[in-house]
């Protein structure tokens, strides 16, 4: 039998565990897993001392494309979730959002030829496009973005319209990603702290205050459960998200938590410090909330890791007051780095990096077994990684256009070193390989 490429050498890594052996492609695809090569494939990859991973699988980054292109557009996001090891992203931008069928199509046809990586988008919900959801998600829609507060000019859906909302989504069949902050508590401490002149890199944990997730949490949850609809808690900060998560699980709900690797690394002194640069939302928060975070994770009680990645330059960052600077970190090119870097601390394992951040949202975006699996079948989009390699993560070599990683000047161990698409090589040693329109269009549907 005939291959277009082996990889043989490498420890292969599943969510279910290791082996040896060589992947074996054809046409795009895992076409067998031999203990040995075979010896016919056409293109023969030497992958000795090397870690073989599922690509990556990121299910909430914003490109900004089309919208705010100054701050990142789908060329250089794309190139750079290739070069962190990323195959699949789901995509929405605040500036631009998919509210309507046919905006879903057209920016589909906008980014045809634009993207490194396969890529499929989220829509919005307004209040008044409620109606619009069973349309959106038969025409493609990976999952909706719900805002429980006001925030990057995205109106929020109250108790009211949220349950309304997840009442259609349950007879849809559909699935939301709910960015949790209370919207009357974070406008009332807006408003105190305004009044305050406060004007100090502390407003940024005490407006986006810990009793301003938990209460959204705790509401979303509920009624997920009362309607059940299918919600993830988008980047959870603190671990009481994961308490009232599981809680409402227990009872039956259809509820996932998803958080990224700034609730891993920083802290709110990192954001009393340093501002701009850390201003997020959820914010981080204590130090030993940071460190709880880090057990939950490796007990599997967080799904799904994902980015946020929402870049901006740091001009954009520094032009305005801290209430004003957006929202935001750039991370799809880091994110499987600072995992990497968290299992050779001993943290969590390569079979739960594999678990959180490609298969677990494989399944939930339907993508599952085509995407986040190395088995025979799926396509071949895999990561290979050096344990080995310490570096020290910089400015400088950042890909997106932001130009910055919060985590500059960090030694860490552990890089993506190539990124394969369908069997092609997408990016190889911090560079990208592979031109924009590489990447397709996904649907689960």
């Amino acid at each position: 039998m005939n291959f277009d490429l082996e990889i043989s050498g490498a420890t292969i890594v599943t969510r279910s565990g290791r082996q040896q052996g060589t992947i074996a492609i054809r046409d795009g695809r895992i076409a067998a897993l031999l203990e040995e090569p075979s010896g016919s494939a056409a293109v023969k990859m030497d992958a000795t001392g090397l870690v073989a991973l599922p690509g990556m699988v990121d299910q909430h980054v914003h490109f900004m494309d089309p919208g705010a292109t100054e701050r990142e557009d789908f060329i250089t996001g794309s190139g750079a979730a290739a070069v962190g090891g990323v195959t699949t992203v789901v995509e929405h931008t605040h500036s631009h959002p998919v509210l309507t069928v046919e905006n879903l199509r057209e920016k589909a046809a906008h980014l045809a030829a634009r993207s490194i990586v396969d890529f499929g988008f989220a829509a919005h919900v307004f209040p008044q496009t409620i109606e619009n959801a069973p349309a959106l998600w038969k025409a493609g829609t990976a999952f909706f973005k719900v805002f429980t507060c006001t925030t990057h000019g995205v109106p929020a859906l109250l108790s009211d319209d949220l349950l309304r909302f997840f009442r259609t989504l349950a007879e849809i069949g559909g699935r939301a990603l709910v960015h949790c902050e209370d919207e009357l508590i974070t406008e009332d401490n807006e408003e105190r702290l305004h009044k305050a002149l406060r004007t100090d890199y502390g407003v940024i944990t005490e407006w986006r205050s810990t009793e301003a997730e938990l209460l959204a949490v705790s509401m979303v949850a509920l009624l997920a459960r009362l309607t059940k609809a299918n919600v993830t808690i988008a980047h959870a900060s603190q671990p009481g998200v994961i308490d009232l998560v599981r809680r409402e699980q227990a009872l039956g709900a259809a509820l996932t938590v998803e958080s990224c690797p700034q609730y891993f690394y920083l802290t709110s002194e990192d954001v009393k410090k340093l501002g701009p640069i850390r201003k997020f939302t959820p914010p981080a928060r204590s130090e030993a909330a940071r460190a709880e975070m880090w057990q939950r994770l490796e007990r599997g009680e967080v799904d799904i890791i994902s980015t946020d990645h929402a870049p901006s330059t740091l001009q954009q960052k520094f032009g305005k007051d801290i209430w004003e600077c957006p929202f935001g970190l750039p991370g799809v090119e880091t994110t499987l780095t600072m995992l990497l870097h968290g299992v050779n601390q001993g943290k969590i394992s390569l079979e739960q990096v594999a678990r959180t951040y490609s298969e677990t949202p494989a399944r939930l975006l339907g993508l599952f077994p085509r995407k986040g699996a190395i088995r025979i079948g799926s396509d071949a989009d895999l990561v290979l990684v050096d344990m080995q390699q310490e570096h020290t993560l910089s400015n400088a070599r950042i890909l997106s256009k932001a130009g910055w990683t919060p985590f500059d000047g960090l030694s860490v161990k552990g890089r993506p070193t190539m990124t394969l698409l369908r069997g092609a090589i997408v990016a190889q040693d911090g560079k990208v390989s592979a031109p924009p329109g590489t990447g397709r269009y996904v649907s689960a549907r």
